[in-house]
């Protein structure tokens, strides 16, 4: 066979295994892209479709008060307070009471014996011992503390207002505390207000006083929470969140708002709601979600 006629058969066999190979490579890709759409497309239209659903959510419409209020956090601390103190040094020769314990007015806490005698401490008012850390045979120095008593006319909490609200703030206006040591509530009552502000990150806050009556098992220190209503809009029908929400959204996609055009509200009949589809009165037409 001629050399030249060899090389000539050779490369055009070259060509079509060549091309041959560029076929299948071709057909290869359009193999993979038929498999991946097949995988994908119907996930995508049944996702689509999953999503056309008609969901309406029933919400209760009440009557009821909206009130504006103010609050603010701190400790208690008595309206009466006192430390009672030995006149003379001298030892604890009885102790009648411990801490804790609720006195009246004139019992003798403890005796104190010393060089001038016996001297009695005795409770100034009724009240609660909160300290009394004394025992029988104890030292007690000339002016030493014995005990501390708290009284029963109650308790104090100060309170920073805001500039906006101190206007509405008045004298014995009514205040909710709330306790972190119990689970009750209580009620009391704005007892002192001071307009001298005080300035701090570009708004000024005015400080109150808020007492509350005695109450048993709650102690100097307490963390309380008081809050006063500030306005009061009275009784009203009252509109889930929920339901404004759900209206916030058709007003989106109904472009910023809607139109009721001459809807007559008064003699609305709900069995005139479109099912499926359809137009309300003075609307224009519209298409449900399925």
């Amino acid at each position: 066979m001629n050399p030249t006629t060899q090389g000539g058969q050779n490369g055009g066999l070259k060509k079509l295994v060549g091309g041959h190979k560029k076929l299948i490579a071709i057909a290869a890709v359009l193999l993979i892209i038929i498999i991946a759409a097949a995988a994908v497309l119907p996930r995508m239209f049944g996702a689509a479709e999953a999503t056309r659903i008609t969901t309406y959510q029933v919400e209760e419409i009440t009557y009821g008060n909206v009130s504006t209020t103010t609050s603010g956090s701190g400790t208690l601390t008595p309206v009466t307070e006192d430390t009672l103190s030995a006149s003379y040094a001298g030892e604890a020769e009885s102790v009648n009471f411990v801490v804790g314990d609720e006195v009246e007015k004139g019992d003798v806490l403890a005796v104190i014996a010393g060089d001038n005698g016996e001297e009695e401490i005795t409770a100034p008012y009724d009240g609660v011992l909160i300290e009394f850390p004394l025992k029988e045979g104890d030292e007690v120095a000339a002016g030493g503390s014995v005990a501390m008593i708290m009284g029963k006319d109650g308790f104090t909490m100060g309170i920073a207002v805001d500039e906006l609200d101190i206007s509405s703030v008045k004298l014995d206006q009514e205040v909710t505390f709330s306790l972190d040591a119990v689970d009750e509530g209580y009620t009391g009552t704005v007892t002192a207000i001071s307009y001298n502000g005080s300035a701090s990150g570009g708004t000024t806050a005015y400080q109150i006083t808020a007492s509350l009556d005695h109450i048993n098992n709650v102690y100097p220190g307490m963390s309380a929470t008081a809050e006063i209503v500030i306005e009061d809009s009275g009784d009203g029908l009252l509109v889930p969140v929920d339901a404004v929400g759900a209206f916030g959204d058709m007003g989106g996609f109904m472009g910023g708002g809607m139109d009721f055009g001459d809807f007559d509200f008064e003699n609305f009949d709900p069995s005139q709601l479109p099912q499926g589809g359809g137009s309300f009165p003075g609307m224009g037409s519209y298409e449900g979600r399925r």
